[in-house]
């Protein structure tokens, strides 16, 4: 792709004021400061042992730096924007938290572990005559999946997670505030400004997919739960934003 038309691409997608907001100054000492906060009232309350504080303890403060590949597979070329996280205040945080996350995870029949996984399932699925297979695909999944929603639906699974305790200290209340945290001060810089997002996700945090993986897990299952018969399908099947 020619530089003039990436640059155009992803202005275009960095004026959407519903999801990213251009800051006036870098908000890394402030956020440094709310995190180190946080994780000292933790150690102080015996939640977290000094090994792990030190382990979360922002020591680099690096501006996440975004940048975009493109969707040659798609009409148009759109463009993916990632965000690299290495090195910023709460890298180690959003690295920590998919620990204690992923036990939530793949507790439902549609979820699908990889593509052997998928052939083996798939291999003795019989259709029905006049049945068809639909391929569905999450439109942009991280920047489209709603922060508040999505923390609201961890904390209910946390809050019925029986072995929560076999896998960390921290209360539900202290997982959830590290969480929202992450979640909520996602920024970076291109091309010299800095930009916050808004809504959504962003891909390149190790915690995002986790995030959208729950949302998409309750969604999904809302959705066929509450079909119409007529209409409900026989086989559904997803690995994070693909369906069929």
């Amino acid at each position: 792709m020619e530089t003039a038309e990436y640059e155009e691409k992803v202005k275009e997608m960095l004026s959407d004021e519903k999801v990213y907001e251009v800051l006036k100054k870098d908000t890394t000492a402030v956020y440094k400061r709310k995190l180190v906060s946080i994780l000292t009232r933790l150690k102080e309350e015996n939640k977290m042992t000094e090994k792990q504080y030190k382990m979360l303890y922002p020591t680099t403060e690096n501006t996440p730096r975004m940048y975009c590949t493109s969707k040659i597979h798609k009409e148009g070329t759109p463009v993916r924007p990632i965000v690299d996280y290495t090195g910023s205040i709460g890298y180690n945080t959003s690295r920590a938290l998919p620990d204690i996350l992923a036990p939530l995870m793949d507790k439902t029949d549609h979820h699908v572990k990889n593509s052997q996984e998928f052939a083996t399932e798939m291999a003795s699925v019989l259709i029905d005559e006049g049945d068809c297979f639909v391929s569905h695909d999450v439109v942009s999944l991280f920047t489209n999946t709603p922060i508040s929603e999505a923390l609201e639906i961890i904390r209910n699974q946390l809050e019925n997670d029986k072995r929560l305790k076999d896998t960390t200290n921290l209360e539900i209340d202290d997982i959830m505030e590290l969480l929202e945290f992450v979640m909520t001060t996602t920024y970076f810089t291109f091309w010299g400004v800095i930009y916050q997002q808004r809504f959504g996700t962003v891909m390149g945090t190790p915690v995002s997919p986790i995030i959208a993986n729950l949302f998409m897990e309750w969604l999904e299952q809302r959705a066929i739960a509450t079909a119409p018969v007529n209409c409900r399908p026989r086989l559904w099947k997803r690995f994070m934003d693909d369906t069929l």
